[in-house]
């Protein structure tokens, strides 16, 4: 059956707001604001993440508290999206690549990467360093309309892959220094005093 063009203009909008959605969840886990990550879900809503299988309103609770306990800095980013549309139901599959800075401690280590990593790298010598988690894998996402605006109704992630290391960038030397422009992980960032509304 053929569309009329009203009906792909609805679809290219609808594709559009859902993209957003999805590159507002990446604003919002890295300035850790949870009014603005609570707001892409339905209240029903539900999140499967691996360490959080639950209500989405909860994961935002649970998330934030996550994140600023166990990390110093995170950086997400959504690479791409194939989205399906049928009316107000949308599936949605998205790749995603996560970086994480966790501080160089034996607790804060043990606690994100586990005991044992901790124990390596104290033999390392790399106790002290902070340390990445680099993470890729898929947002695979039930979204649904309801008065008019898109929001998440169901989300799994899938983690395939990661990099843990001892960090290895450089802040304070040379060039670099310069160039050590790191966000602010609350609404002080800059992007917040640039919102047109």
């Amino acid at each position: 059956m053929s569309m009329t063009v009203e009906e792909k203009i609805q679809l290219v909008l609808d594709r559009q707001e859902i993209e957003r959605v999805l590159h507002l969840y990446c604003r919002a886990i890295d300035r850790l604001d949870a009014d603005l990550l609570r707001s892409i879900y339905h209240p029903d809503g539900t999140d499967d993440h691996g360490s959080f299988c639950g209500n989405a309103h909860e994961f935002v609770d649970f998330i934030m508290r996550e994140m600023r306990e166990s990390t110093l800095y995170g950086f997400h980013t959504v690479t791409q999206s194939i989205i399906d549309v049928q009316g107000h139901v949308a599936a949605a599959e998205s790749i995603y690549v996560g970086y994480h800075r966790i501080e160089g401690s034996e607790e804060k280590l043990g606690h994100f990467f586990g005991e044992s990593y901790a124990a390596r790298a104290q033999q390392r010598g790399e106790l002290g360093q902070d340390h990445e988690y680099i993470c890729g894998g898929r947002y695979i996402d039930r979204f649904e309309k309801r008065d008019g605006a898109w929001r998440i109704l169901r989300r799994r992630i899938t983690n395939e892959w990661n990099q843990c290391q001892a960090a290895r960038h450089v802040f304070d030397e040379g060039q670099a220094r310069l160039f050590n422009l790191p966000g602010a992980r609350d609404r002080t960032d800059p992007v917040y005093g640039n919102l047109l509304s």
